[in-house]
Parts: structure tokens; sequence; C-alpha cells
């Protein structure tokens, strides 16, 4: 109960408090500070408003660490953070939604490279682990850890100034703050660790962080993109889980309980998106996940189309795991052997990728080859900590088990 009370107003404390101190490895490790104490004192008695009080507490540490440093210099003599914001449950929740967003576009700085800037707006922005951001990026924790270590010092010897950028700079930042927003609906929408397998908490996040992007940059085909991209993927959690909780596969999924509010104002984004940019990465994902939902069933539909908008996609983003989706799109609309050999080949690439083993096993098990299948299963079984995926995985070798016998 705490340690989820802390990571939900993680985020917003350290919005703030980046704001306060215009350096986020302060804001951290202040932060950080403020969480230890929280653990303490928290069971005992919880304060009203969390964030408030980690803000408080964190700013307190640092004033008293500055104090001991200078020599007992006079309070009135610390720069800047002695001024104490509002901190009321009103002002967080309005200067947060504005903080968050403008803190995503700081850490995209043009002085560092992509990956880093979304790697330091998914750690030190939103809050997500370093297990989250790995799965996110598609490496592994110790990697992260060294590319965050990297950063820092680069920022540090610099002097790269974490300060809002105006208007006329977002252009130039804004494919890391595009893809920051879509790695953390992917979070939501599939968790890395969670015991289940969807938080909505922040799906809606990216989501509202969308629309507020949208708002700021009108016309922009890869902002509308995105928008349409995740409204129509949260159209199907409803019918991702059982009454038990369970992962529904989308070919099972019970469509009426997909939201048509979601697909209807998405399938006019996406066409906006096309119309605007003639094809762009989002665009093109978001007119996939369209040709998904507005098919009346499974069998109906057009997987011919999904499988050449993959090929559209992968000459403006041809990544691994655009490959591996064109791969599962191409089985779909019936040559299933060449799919297969397609996702073999993606082996090396994407060893990191927990999805690319049941991808495979998923390749294997339509294809009537139970012993690959089995194979593929135990390794993506090794390689998930979603509880809810491992109780999917283990039935499906279950299954192959049962059936190679």
């Amino acid at each position: 109960m705490i340690n989820a009370l802390i990571q939900t107003s993680y985020p917003q404390a350290l919005a703030k408090l980046i704001v306060i101190f215009k350096e986020i490895h302060l804001a951290e490790d202040y932060l950080q500070s403020a969480v230890e104490q929280a653990l303490l004192k928290w069971p005992e008695l919880q304060p009203d408003n969390t964030v408030a009080w980690l803000v408080k507490v964190a700013r307190n540490k640092y004033i008293d660490d500055y104090r001991k440093q200078q020599k007992q210099q006079p309070f009135e003599s610390i720069p800047e953070v002695t001024i104490l914001p509002d901190l009321s449950e009103d002002a967080l929740l309005l200067s947060y939604n504005d903080d968050l967003l403008r803190l995503i576009f700081t850490c995209c700085h043009p002085a560092l490279n992509q990956e880093t800037q979304i790697l330091l707006s998914l750690k030190h922005v939103l809050g997500l682990n370093l297990v989250q951001i790995a799965n996110a990026l598609v490496s592994n924790t110790k990697t992260v850890e060294k590319r965050l270590t990297r950063a820092k010092t680069k920022i540090s010897v610099n002097n790269i100034k974490y300060e809002t950028p105006k208007p006329q700079q977002w252009l130039e930042r804004l494919t890391g703050v595009l893809k920051t927003i879509y790695l953390l609906f992917n979070e939501g929408y599939l968790t890395t660790e969670a015991s289940g397998l969807i938080d909505q908490h922040l799906c809606k996040e990216a989501i509202r962080l969308a629309r507020l992007l949208h708002q700021c940059i009108k016309n922009d085909p890869e902002v509308i993109g995105l928008l349409a991209l995740l409204l129509q993927q949260e159209a199907r959690i409803p019918a991702r889980v059982d009454n038990n909780g369970q992962m529904i596969l989308l070919e099972d999924q019970d469509r009426s309980l997909w939201k048509k509010t979601n697909i209807q104002e998405a399938n006019i984004l996406v066409e906006k998106a096309l119309r605007e940019g003639k094809g762009t990465p989002y665009a093109i994902q978001a007119a996939i996940a369209s040709l998904h939902n507005n098919a009346v069933a499974q069998s109906s539909t057009d997987w011919s189309q999904i499988y050449h908008l993959y090929q559209l996609l992968g000459m403006v983003d041809n990544n691994p795991i655009i490959q591996l989706n064109a791969a599962v799109a191409l089985a779909e609309s019936g040559d299933r052997l060449t799919a297969i050999k397609k996702v073999k080949a993606l082996g090396k690439p994407l060893e990191k990728y927990r999805h690319y083993y049941t991808a495979l096993a998923g390749l294997y098990f339509k294809d009537s080859q139970y012993k690959n299948s089995l194979a593929y299963y135990q390794l993506a079984f090794e390689r998930t900590n979603n509880q809810n995926e491992r109780i999917f995985i283990n039935k499906r070798i279950n299954e192959c088990q049962h059936i190679a016998k």
C-alpha cells in the first residue's frame, strides 16, 4: 500500500522538485531521501497530500545540507529553492499537468542523443524503474544504468541547462517527446513487472500527454498519429482480460466490449494524420490499429492490407520490432512458413525482447509445430516477469507438452 502510494506520488513530486532545483540529479537525490523518510513515517501517519509532503521534506533536506556546506550561511542567502511554491492539492495538480510535458521537452535536449533523451524522460520525469526502461528500450538494466551515468556526466561536463524550451525549439525535440509518450503507454498496456496485465494509470497519463501535445502543436501528422494510435489501443483494454484478470489474445477478444467512442475519434484522427503527412510512422501504426479495430471479427481483418502498411512503415522506420510485427501479419495473411523464417532471422537483434519469443512460439503453435513452440514458450517464460503473462505462457507450455507426447 505504502509502496504503491509512493510510486503514484513520485513523478509529481519529482516534476515539482526539478522546477525548484533546476537540476534533475539534485531533484532525484533529495526526493530519494524524502522517499526513505516516507517509508519510515507513512505506515504510522499518512499525510493528506503525499506529493506536498515529499516536496517539503526533499526541499528541507536540501536546505539543511546547504547550510552545513556553507558553514551555517544565513537562510536568506540560499538561492531560489528557499522560496516555497504553492503545494496545495489544486496547485500541484494544476502545475503538474503543465510541468510534466514541459519537463519531457526539457529532457529531450538536442545536445543529447535520442535514446538518452528518452531514457532521462522515462526515469526522471515519468518515474519508470530500470527494469521497465530496459524493457521499453529492448536493453538490459546494466546497460541502462551505464547510459544514465554517462548522460549525467555529459550534462554536468557540458553544463547543459534544464530549461523549458521556447515554442520555436519544440520541433527539434519532438521526436524524443513522442517516443517517450509512446513507450509510457506501452508499459501501461503490457506491464513489465506488475501482477496485473495492464496499468491503466500509465495508459491514461500517456493519452493525457498526447492530447496536451496535440493542443500545443495542432497540425503535426506525427502528433495526431500518436494520439490516434493510443486511442485505438486503449479501446481494447476492457476486453484484454477475463473475469479472473487473465490475458485474452486479440483474436479471442469480445469486440463488443471495445470502446466505440475511442475508435470513432481515432478513425477521424487517422484520416487527418495520413492526409497531413502522407505516411509518417505513428500515422501508419494508427492506420494498422484502425484496420484491427474496425473489423467486425478476427476472420474479417484485412491482414494483406496490414502487411502492406507494415512494409510502408519499414521504409520510414525499419527497426526489428516492426519487422517482427510485419512477419506476424504475413503469417496471418497465409504465408506462415515464410513468416517463421523472417522471425527467426531477427533472433539476434531481438534477443532481449521478450515478445520475440512469444511471437515465434505462437507462429509455431498455429503451424502445429508443437515441439518448436514449446521450446520458445519456455524461453519466453524465462524472460517474463509479469505474473499474468507467465500464467498464459505456462498454459501454452502445458498444451504443447500434452499434444507433443
